[in-house]
């Protein structure tokens, strides 16, 4: 499935490239031949990552929840590109792990802030490039908590079924341009930083609802984005591809 070189007249924008799960995606897209842009609000990290890939990465340091910020990350990758190809919507948080009567509106809005409307912001830019070329692909990362709802994570839980439902309506938007939206839903990833700011019981319990008996690599979940970006799956959109080790309820 899509070897070396398979990308190699791609661009590929990743946001939250920079480290963990963003990182392993923008690693395989490169490996795979993509170009790739990695947009990180830690410029220092974006440049380092881009350094080891040479001069088919670059590195923007980018504010996606900043229309202007978003507006300047895709420019910047038209400038270097003359297109962008592939758009991997990754940057996002976990928030609070509480119940719901210990939530708070600011807490809220800070997850639904970066997992949902910045999304919006960058695939709506982006989109619209898209559109003109007749061709495109998105994938954005959901998760399996957003099928589930687990205990204590309502607002993240909440964010991502919200990724869920708006790939299935953009999809239907943009299949008349040329353009495939689909959704990952990993369950835990072992050492990412979403996991690190687990507490050590809701990492335990996390991995102990997987029938595979233990998380995903980053590896694994950038394997399934690179499927659904490539033309191997040119009739596949408005998808949620569960990289869940079995855990998905549906």
């Amino acid at each position: 499935m899509n070897p070396v070189g398979a990308f190699a007249d791609r661009v590929a924008l990743v946001t939250g490239g920079a480290a963990s799960i963003g990182r392993a995606i923008v690693e395989d897209l490169a490996a795979r031949g993509a170009s790739v842009v990695i947009a990180d609000r830690d410029g220092p990290a974006a440049r380092k990552v881009a350094s080891e890939l040479g001069s088919r990465a670059l590195a923007v340091e980018a504010n996606v929840l900043d229309g202007a910020s978003v507006s300047a990350m895709v420019q910047a990758a038209l400038d270097r590109f003359g297109a962008i190809d592939f758009l991997v919507n990754n940057a996002g948080m976990l928030g609070p792990i509480k119940p719901l009567w210990e939530t708070t509106d600011e807490e809220v809005a800070r997850v639904f802030d970066l997992n949902v409307r910045a999304v919006f912001t960058c695939t709506r830019v982006v989109a619209r490039h898209m559109m003109e070329r007749k061709r495109g692909s998105i994938v954005t990362l959901a998760s399996v908590a957003g099928k589930d709802g687990p205990k204590g994570m309502s607002i993240y839980a909440a964010s991502k079924a919200a990724v869920i439902a708006f790939t299935k309506s953009w999809a239907k938007d943009l299949v008349a341009h040329g353009v495939r939206v689909n959704c990952v839903a990993p369950s835990l990833v072992g050492s990412t930083g979403m996991q690190g700011e687990m507490p050590d019981w809701f990492s335990s319990d996390s991995v102990g609802r997987i029938p595979m008996g233990r998380p995903a690599t980053a590896a694994e979940v950038a394997n399934v984005i690179a499927f659904l970006l490539s033309d191997e799956a040119s009739f596949v959109t408005a998808a949620c591809y569960d990289v869940s080790g079995g855990r998905a309820v549906y």
